[in-house]
């Protein structure tokens, strides 16, 4: 049995090196997709392909690392395997994102024999879809190029002919080859500092640590769900649409059963596979389930493969979560963010001290492509409009977040949009009275006005338009997401899903993140945190009078004391 100090010391070595993985690839990429938005995810995984470490990053590329590495190794074959390998895929099926998204996996070999795998997987700018963001594809053979598992360096040397048939199938193969050199960058990483450790310790001993790291994770986990009432509770929630049909909503159902320490998920009575690219797939299905369940078990203890022993995951084929492998899948990270508020707001009724209302969304999500006059080169940027977190039963929600992804994920900086790419940004600011009222207010979401220096392509996949952000426990919903195209030649009009609008220099776009559901009855809400909310400019004076009944003197900002009460007696239901 290893010793404790032992354990602890190769542990935090492992989840350093998996943190190390994301900080060499930030730094050797070439987009802000990478290193400043952060669409990536890396991990350090067994032979067995369970995950030992990882780094942070979205929610929807750590939980899938495990399980799309085991679908390509399992094609290659490990016993194919060579030093210096990479092995690389983009389809989806076996990735568990869309095609957009290039899974890579290096073995980590010491003294000839195999200790696991470094896996990374990010959005690359572009792999020839029929556009940068095809919102609107009616089959998977539009969303860009299907590589299957090969090596794309073989015993460190570059296959020159598969990069010639990625180059040749996109629009930027310089974006392409600078950010998978990163990803490659951060794997090598991980294989230095990994053998660096087993030169210390020894494999056997760094493979004890491993299994007791399972081991406890496993423990506390199950700990946790025991602490669960044994049941079965169940949730409904939409989507707006599937981006082809606008005005139909896709329902989505889970049955939540706790039984012991074991959890089950069954999304089973979700809406069936859809024509439009919101399909999600199994492994994506499988990634946001566990991300979910570990928020709410957890939190705080680092994720390896143990902490997802007990959770069993249920997804009819032919469903929205689990579609054929034909099934349009550009927008399968909107079904698969579903699941953490579907499920929040189905074990609301065991665990109403843990779970928050409904945050905005996923992303607002909208960006921006086009040829760059100066360079002839083609270029895209993502924007994405940062949304608002629902409130708890013990605070406000925060201001200005992307709830569903981890610390990692961010927004691109105004000052790195403008000096990279042709676009102005007029401004930045939080969106007053987007957070849902009640007795704790919902996060507030933001606005970013883009204007356009050059004539530019505008896209968008904004979800949270039609579906609530729902509030909890008499808690309003917070604003909706949406985008406000002002085009000289086309007018002023609104967007939610647009695979391409064609924009002249000086039209403008404006992008606005809702917020957060709210916690609770807004008339319960301590005044004197209403005018702190309206001094701030979060929440407007009429806004405060409405939903809150709190009077404030719009000169001296004020509460007009006696006024309060009465207004709140009268909009209290009797």
């Amino acid at each position: 049995m290893v010793d404790p100090i032992t354990l602890a010391v190769v542990r935090n070595n492992l989840i350093s090196v998996a943190n190390g993985m994301q900080e060499t690839a930030f730094r050797c990429s070439v987009t802000t997709l990478m290193y400043e938005i952060r669409d990536c995810g890396f991990a350090i995984l067994d032979t067995d392909m369970g995950v030992i470490a990882q780094s942070q990053g979205l929610l929807g590329f750590l939980g899938s690392l495990g399980p799309a590495t085991r679908n390509c190794i399992g094609t290659v074959g490990s016993k194919n395997l060579d030093p210096g390998d990479v092995v690389i895929s983009t389809v989806p099926q076996i990735t568990g994102s869309h095609s957009a998204d290039m899974l890579l996996v290096t073995p980590i070999f010491y003294r000839d024999e195999l200790f696991g795998y470094a896996s990374a997987k990010s959005h690359l700018s572009d792999l020839g879809a029929k556009s940068s963001f095809p919102v609107d594809s009616r089959s998977i053979y539009e969303e860009g190029l299907h590589i299957p598992p090969l090596k794309y360096y073989q015993a460190g040397n570059l296959q020159e002919n598969i990069w010639e048939i990625i180059k040749c199938n996109s629009r930027a193969p310089h974006l392409v080859w600078g950010d998978i050199q990163a990803l490659i960058s951060g794997c090598r990483f991980a294989e230095r500092r990994v053998k660096e450790l087993l030169d210390k310790y020894g494999m056997e001993t760094v493979t004890e640590c491993i299994e007791e790291m399972y081991n406890y994770s496993e423990r506390m986990t199950r700990q946790a769900i025991q602490g669960m009432s044994d049941g079965t509770w169940m949730a409904e929630d939409y989507l707006d649409n599937n981006g082809i049909d606008l005005d139909k909503p896709i329902l989505t159902k889970v049955a939540v059963t706790v039984k012991g320490s074991d959890i089950t998920i069954d999304y089973s009575g979700s809406a069936p596979e859809q024509t439009g690219p919101v399909n999600g797939s199994l492994i994506g299905t499988l990634s946001s389930t566990r991300g979910a369940i570990k928020a709410l078990t957890t939190p705080d203890l680092p994720t390896n493969e143990g902490c997802f022993r007990p959770v069993t995951v249920i997804a009819p084929e032919g469903s929205v979560y689990n579609p054929s492998a034909a099934a349009p899948s550009f927008l399968y990270f909107q079904i698969n963010i579903n699941i953490v508020e579907l499920i929040n707001k189905a074990l609301y009724q065991v665990l109403p001290e843990k779970i928050p209302a409904c945050s905005g969304g996923d992303v607002c999500g909208a960006g921006y492509c086009g040829v760059d006059a100066e360079t002839g080169r083609w270029w895209m940027a993502l924007t994405p409009c940062v949304i608002g977190q629902g409130a708890d039963l013990y605070s406000d929600g925060e201001n200005f977040v992307h709830p569903h992804d981890t610390s990692s994920a961010k927004n691109a900086p105004t000052e790195v949009l403008e000096s990279t790419y042709p676009l102005f940004i007029e401004k930045v600011e939080f969106v007053q009275d987007s957070g849902g009222a009640g007795k704790h207010r919902g996060g507030l979401g933001s606005m970013l006005h883009v204007k356009l220096p050059a004539p530019t392509t505008f896209f968008s996949f904004i979800e949270r338009a039609k579906a609530p952000h729902w509030g909890i426990n008499g808690g309003k919903e917070g604003l909706r997401n949406y985008a406000l195209v002002l085009s000289k030649e086309k007018g002023e009009f609104e967007v939610l899903k647009t695979t391409g609008i064609e924009l002249g220099k000086g039209d403008s776009v404006i992008t606005i993140a809702g917020g957060g559901g709210g916690y609770g009855d807004p008339l319960e809400r301590d005044v004197e945190a209403v005018r702190e909310d309206v001094i701030n400019g979060y929440v407007s004076i009429g806004q405060a009078r409405q939903d809150y009944g709190v009077v404030i003197d719009p000169r001296t900002l004020v509460i007009d004391v006696k006024a309060t009460q009465e207004l709140r007696r009268k909009l209290r239901p009797n």
